[in-house]
C-alpha cells in the first residue's frame, strides 16, 4: 500500500490509498455550490483518500480500494464493498482575487469556484485591478483614497504586510508581476499620458518602457522566463486601442492587432505564451477574444454574451479564462472552460460589483464531483450519479483521469469480483503482451457501466442487463483511460474449475491485440453493441474495435 499523495503534481501511475478516518459554451449560469457537501443529517461517513480521489463511503465495513491495472501513464483503481456517496476529484486549482463593492470596492479572494471567500482590505479607498504574483505569495493592486491619484500597492497573499511602491501626485495603477514575482510592470501617467513602466518590489530601479503622445495601458507580462515580453494596449496607430508587445528591458513595440472598428484593452497572457486574451468592444456590446501571438492576428469571441464582460484571465494550466460579465444584470465573475464546449460556471452572485479578477496561487480543490447529491458539481451539474456500490476510477500523474460506475443489484453485491486480466488460472483468463489494460468483472449479473463523459454531459451508458451476464472484459485506453470496448463472455464458455481452457486469450498484432474467446456481444467506445456472438475481436492501439 503506497503512501497517499496529496498534490496531483506528484501523484504516480500507481495507486496511493490512505484511510482518513471518520468525518462528519453558452450553457445557463448557475451559482457554484460548495465542492464538498458534508454527510447526510444522521448519517455517519468514512473518508477515504486514493490518489487525487476524495471518497466518502457509509459507515460499514467492507470497502475496498486497490490497485487492479497499471499500463503507461494510467493506474486504475478498483473502489467497491461499500456505498459509496460521495467522490470529487481534486487538482491544483488556481485561486480568484478580485475586487467586490460599489463605491469603495476591497480586494477578495475565493476558489475557482466561488467557494471559500475571504475579505482581504476593508476602507473606504477604490481598491481595483489585483494580481498574484507567480510564486503565490503576493499580491498587487492599484488603491485610490478620495480626492488623491491612485497609487501600486503590495500586499501578502493573506492581505497582510501591505506597502505602497509608488507615492506621488500621478495616476500609479494597473500591475502586472514579472514571471520571477521580482518586478512589476504598471501604468502611469508621470510623463503627462499613460505610458508602461517597470519597478522592482521596493518601488526602485523605474524603467520607463514605452515613450509616445498616445496612451500606453493595461500591461500585462509574459509568463515566459527566456524571452519576457510585455502586452499592453495603445491607442498610437488608431482611434481605437489595439495590443503591441514590448521586451521587458525596452525597445521598439510591435503591433498585434489591427481591428480599426474595436477597442481591445485589458490583455492576459496565455501561460505558454502563446495567445492571449482581451475584451473588445464593438458597436453592439463587449466580448472576451482570444488573440493568437507573435503577429497572427485570428480573433475568437470566446464569451460570446449580451451586456459587457471584461478583465479577462487565464488560469495557470491555461484550461479556464475568468472574467467579469453584466449579463446577468450586475457585475459578477464568470470561469470558462478555454476550450470546446467552452462551458460557462457562474463564480459569484452578488447584489453589488464583482470586478477585475486574475487567477493564480493554485491550492487543492475540487475539480470534479463524480458521485454526489443532484446538482452538486461545479455550476449546478449533476454528478454522473448520486451514489454507487462499485466503480473503476482511472488516474495518472496528471491527476483524474476517468471513472466507470458499475451497475449491480444490491442483492449481488457480495458476488462481485473485480480483478485485471492476468495469468490467472483462478479466473482462466490468459493476458498477452499487448499494453493494452483489460480488467475483468464478474458478479451474479452486471446490470450495467456508466462512463464518466465529463462535467455537465450525460455518462455513456453500456445496457447488459438483456444478456444477463455474470462475466464481462473491459479494455481501456492506455493514455486516456477511457474505455474502448466491452466484451460479454458468453457464460456456458467460462470455466467453472481451475484447469480448464481459458475463457480469453491475447495476441499482439501490428496496431494492437487480438482477443480470442466466446462473447456473447461485442461493445464499442459508445456504448453500442456492434456484434453478437463471436470468437475473435481485434482492438487497436487507435481505439478501433472489430469482431471477426
Amino acid at each position: 500500500m503506497l503512501r497517499t499523495m496529496l498534490l496531483l503534481l506528484l501523484v504516480l501511475p500507481s495507486l496511493a490509498i490512505a484511510l482518513v478516518g471518520c468525518g462528519s459554451g453558452g450553457s445557463p449560469l448557475v451559482p457554484a455550490p460548495s465542492p464538498a457537501p458534508g454527510p447526510p443529517a444522521g448519517g455517519d461517513t468514512v473518508t477515504h483518500e486514493v490518489g487525487p480521489l476524495l471518497v466518502r463511503t457509509a459507515a460499514a465495513p467492507g470497502f475496498v480500494a486497490e490497485e487492479i491495472s497499471s499500463y503507461g501513464d494510467v493506474s486504475l483503481a478498483a473502489l467497491y464493498g461499500s456505498t459509496i456517496e460521495y467522490l470529487a476529484s481534486q487538482a491544483l486549482l488556481d485561486r480568484i482575487v478580485f475586487t467586490y463593492g460599489g463605491a469603495s470596492p476591497d480586494i477578495w479572494v475565493c476558489n475557482l469556484d466561488g467557494s471559500g471567500r475571504v475579505k482581504l482590505t476593508d476602507n473606504a479607498a477604490i481598491e481595483e485591478t489585483p494580481c498574484w504574483s507567480p510564486d503565490g505569495t503576493m499580491i498587487a493592486f492599484s488603491r485610490q483614497w478620495p480626492a488623491q491619484d491612485s497609487e501600486v500597492i503590495l500586499m501578502n497573499a493573506d492581505g497582510s504586510g501591505i506597502r505602497a511602491l509608488t507615492s506621488n501626485t500621478d495616476l500609479d495603477g494597473h500591475p502586472s508581476f514579472g514571471p520571477t514575482s521580482r518586478r512589476i510592470a504598471f501604468e502611469t501617467d508621470r510623463d503627462g499620458n499613460l505610458e508602461v513602466y517597470t519597478m522592482f518590489l521596493n518601488g526602485g530601479a523605474l524603467r520607463r518602457l514605452t515613450n509616445h503622445i498616445a496612451s500606453d495601458k493595461d500591461p500585462d507580462w509574459s509568463p515566459d522566463l527566456d524571452n519576457s515580453r510585455i502586452v499592453f494596449a495603445s491607442n498610437r496607430d488608431a482611434a481605437f486601442y489595439e495590443l503591441y508587445e514590448v521586451s521587458a528591458d525596452g525597445g521598439t513595440p510591435m503591433r498585434l492587432t489591427m481591428t480599426p472598428t474595436m477597442i481591445e484593452e485589458n490583455p492576459d497572457c496565455h501561460p505558454s505564451w502563446s495567445r492571449t486574451a482581451c475584451d473588445s468592444v464593438d458597436a453592439i456590446d463587449e466580448d472576451i477574444f482570444v488573440t493568437n501571438l507573435g503577429g497572427v492576428y485570428t480573433p475568437w469571441n470566446l464569451s460570446a454574451s449580451p451586456g459587457h464582460q471584461q478583465n479577462p484571465s487565464w488560469s495557470s494550466d491555461g484550461r479556464f479564462i475568468c472574467y467579469a460579465s453584466d449579463a446577468g444584470g450586475d457585475w459578477d465573475l464568470v470561469v470558462q472552460e478555454a476550450e470546446e464546449p467552452w462551458q460557462k460556471f457562474a463564480v459569484t452572485r452578488a447584489p453589488s460589483q464583482d470586478h477585475g479578477p486574475d487567477l493564480g496561487s493554485p491550492t487543492m480543490q475540487a475539480d470534479r464531483v463524480l458521485i454526489g447529491p443532484a446538482g452538486s458539481d461545479w455550476g449546478g451539474h449533476d454528478p454522473i450519479w448520486s451514489s454507487a456500490y462499485a466503480l473503476i476510477a482511472a488516474y495518472s500523474y496528471r491527476g483524474y483521469a476517468n471513472l466507470v460506475r458499475i451497475g449491480i443489484r444490491t442483492g449481488d453485491l457480495d458476488t462481485l469480483e473485480i480483478s485485471a486480466l492476468s495469468h490467472s488460472a483462478a479466473n482462466g483468463l490468459v493476458a498477452g503482451p499487448g499494453g493494452i489494460p483489460g480488467v475483468v468483472l464478474e458478479a451474479a449479473e452486471v446490470v450495467n457501466l456508466r462512463e464518466d463523459a465529463g462535467r455537465g454531459r450525460e455518462p455513456t451508458v453500456w445496457d447488459l442487463d438483456p444478456l444477463d451476464p455474470t462475466a464481462v472484459v473491459l479494455y481501456f485506453d492506455t493514455y486516456t483511460a477511457k474505455l474502448i470496448s466491452v466484451l460479454v463472455l458468453d457464460d456456458a464458455a467460462y470455466p467453472s474449475a481451475a484447469g480448464s481452457p481459458p475463457a480469453v486469450t491475447e495476441r499482439p498484432d501490428d496496431s494492437g491485440i487480438v482477443v480470442t474467446g466466446r462473447f456473447a456481444a461485442v461493445f464499442d467506445s459508445a456504448g453500442t453493441r456492434i456484434a453478437g456472438p463471436s470468437s475473435c475481436v481485434t482492438i487497436g492501439a487507435d481505439g478501433a474495435v472489430n469482431a471477426i
